[in-house]
């Protein structure tokens, strides 16, 4: 974990409250070597606002093959439960497949996507293995981490960091009171993975992490980024061509990206010379 704050405060732009909640919370998780209960951090915000970077951020300060590690499993809700009808079937597949992997290393890392995507009462069925229980049947699942990423709450979350910036408030001023209750109440009551949850119910999710929306700087760091990356020159008429083909919202202002830096990387290869 060594660096990791600084990694995430370097790369993950425009969310503060992510790089210092996310931090803390693996320090003092992975520091225990018996924690009360496994980690679960659930990632809520619009597409495009980091909240896949800062997953493998995670997976690659814990693991040294990162994201590609035996230990870090991911689950995306339209790929692995697509079906209304196989709700069990899938419940049963994580009941069988969490025990085996944590067999295999006490500190596991399971990421599921696309949660506002998953039909409701899936995730339920790991509740036994994020509750505080020393073991079940023996395996011990205190020390695994659980990261759930989802759209959902983006509308409360844009609605705050559009108020802050209203009252000429700094985006950097909002902190986790003024959002953190809004997601966990939409969480349970909008449609998808969490919706009448009895991980939330339960008080089970140990923090509700919210993605702000990205502003056209942040949008820039994105494709100056992009730009490096490629060997490319990354001059500021370049990078203001770019940025002026995102779509930002609301339209009168302009202010937030709406798909956040998703679609930096196709709009340098459409954009991106100097020629055009």
């Amino acid at each position: 974990m060594k660096g990791f704050y600084a990694h995430l405060e370097e790369y993950l732009y425009g969310q503060h409250l992510v790089t210092w909640v996310v931090t803390q919370s693996l320090k003092a998780h992975i520091s225990k070597a018996e924690p009360s209960k496994a980690l679960v951090m659930s990632f809520h915000g619009w597409t495009g606002s980091g909240k896949n970077y800062a997953s493998k951020m995670i997976a690659s300060a814990l693991y040294s093959k990162g994201s590609q590690s035996e230990f870090v499993h991911w689950y995306i809700g339209t790929r692995d439960f697509p079906h209304l009808s196989e709700i069990e079937q899938y419940r049963d597949r994580l009941q069988k497949e969490i025990p085996e992997y944590t067999k295999k290393c006490g500190q596991s890392l399971f990421v599921f996507d696309e949660m506002d995507k998953m039909a409701p009462g899936i995730i339920d069925a790991i509740k036994p293995f994020i509750d505080f229980y020393d073991e079940i049947d023996g395996v011990d699942y205190r020390r695994n981490i659980f990261i759930f990423l989802s759209n959902a709450g983006g509308s409360e979350i844009t609605r705050v960091a559009f108020n802050f910036w209203l009252d000429g408030k700094d985006r950097e001023d909002i902190n986790m009171r003024n959002i953190e209750p809004l997601i966990s109440q939409g969480a349970f009551n909008e449609i998808g993975g969490l919706q009448y949850s009895q991980i939330v119910e339960k008080n089970l999710i140990d923090v509700y992490v919210p993605f702000l929306p990205l502003e056209r700087t942040h949008v820039k760091k994105c494709i100056a980024h992009e730009l490096k990356i490629r060997g490319q020159d990354a001059n500021d008429e370049l990078i203001d061509k770019i940025a002026n083909q995102i779509v930002y919202y609301p339209p009168q202002f302009e202010l937030f990206s709406v798909s956040g830096c998703k679609k930096i990387s196709h709009k340098v290869d459409v954009y991106g010379s100097d020629s055009i």
